[in-house]
């Protein structure tokens, strides 16, 4: 999990820092959201548990909170109050969960790639809705950060989803070409069944 946690927020970092410096005109969200798919897609495919999707963004919601909280309460003052920096942190927890349910919740009789690019599809759609809540609640004037990530919504939404869809399904390969050996999760109700590559 630590690993997952740290490769994640490393991308996640990767990502803004490149939305400062380089596309000035198109959120990370759309620009990153594959290789964030893939880590978190990755993460539960590999480990079988319910949880893991929420877990990989412990470090992510912890670290990451108090950076928002820092550079948007403190040093801008842009958000309405620090609440609003958990609101920030707990996206990402939230957009992991939805990865858990999907996975666990589609039907078993997709194929696995299937189900992969369907969990891949079901984490960008969470994550998308929940940084337009995040982004419309929690700061004092929402209509900039609003105009930017909605800016090209026609193809930026489609193409968001289409690239978690595949990115799920590289999570898939990846995994079946690491030779589909998965950890033993606990023997609960629900559990995912082996890996079936």
């Amino acid at each position: 999990m630590l690993a997952y946690g740290s490769l994640l927020f490393g991308v996640l970092s990767v990502a803004n820092a490149f939305e400062l410096v380089v596309t000035r005109g198109v959120c990370w969200v759309y620009v990153f959201g594959f290789f964030i798919t893939v880590v978190v897609v990755h993460g539960v495919l590999r480990t079988g548990r319910f949880g893991m999707g929420i877990a990989m963004f412990v470090f992510y919601a912890t670290v990451g909170t108090f950076m928002e909280y820092w550079m948007d309460y403190v040093v801008t003052p842009a958000l309405i109050a620090p609440w609003a920096a958990v609101v920030w942190g707990l996206a990402g927890p939230f957009a992991g969960l939805s990865a858990d349910l999907a996975h666990r919740f589609l039907p078993r009789t997709l194929a696995e790639g299937g189900r992969a690019a369907a969990t891949g599809v079901a984490f960008v759609g969470a994550l998308f809705v929940l940084v337009l809540l995040a982004l419309s609640v929690s700061y004092l004037d929402p209509a900039p950060g609003l105009a930017h990530y909605l800016n090209g919504i026609g193809f930026t939404l489609p193409w968001l989803l289409v690239t978690g869809g595949f990115a799920g399904y590289v999570a898939h390969a990846l995994r079946r070409a690491a030779g589909g050996a998965r950890a033993e999760g606990p023997a609960h109700a629900g559990a995912s069944p082996p890996y079936q590559g």
